[in-house]
């Protein structure tokens, strides 16, 4: 399998972190990059089947144009979902319990709330988004 060079920039912090756990920044980095595909498919299999059509396209609706910290990991949908709940009502319009979805959230461990924030994010990245409805299907 080919190989491709990357130069991402990070934070003292991380570079600390995979120097002390990996030895060197570029093995830490490279095990990460290559293991979080892997990660996140599983992941994601697991989250399979635990939201509804309409709580999926709320977490997507209330997420557009939010930009991902990597500091917050895993805690943009416990701040971004409440609040479209609470301000905009956005239960009302995709007519659930905004309550239950937030008790759902709350249960997520914050891998996989990060890891769906990335699904909902790469939704987003996409140029076209007539495919919401074929997109939300492929997680229930």
């Amino acid at each position: 399998m080919g190989r491709k060079s990357t130069s991402p920039e990070i934070t003292e912090k991380s570079a600390d972190f995979y120097k002390t756990t990996w030895g060197s920044v570029n093995s830490g980095t490279t095990y990460i990059l290559d293991a979080f595909p892997s990660l996140y498919k599983h992941t994601m299999h697991e989250l399979k089947g635990r939201f509804s059509r309409e709580e999926l396209l709320l977490m997507i609706d209330v997420n557009n144009g939010l930009w991902l910290t990597p500091g917050i990991s895993g805690q943009h949908m416990s701040a971004q979902v409440p609040d479209g709940i609470a301000l905009d009502h956005l239960d009302e319009k995709w007519e659930f319990d905004g309550d239950a979805l937030n008790k759902k959230i709350d249960s997520l461990s914050i891998v996989e709330a990060a890891c769906l924030e990335i699904w909902i994010m790469a939704f987003w990245e996409q140029d076209d988004h007539a495919n919401i409805e074929e997109y939300v299907a492929a997680m229930l």
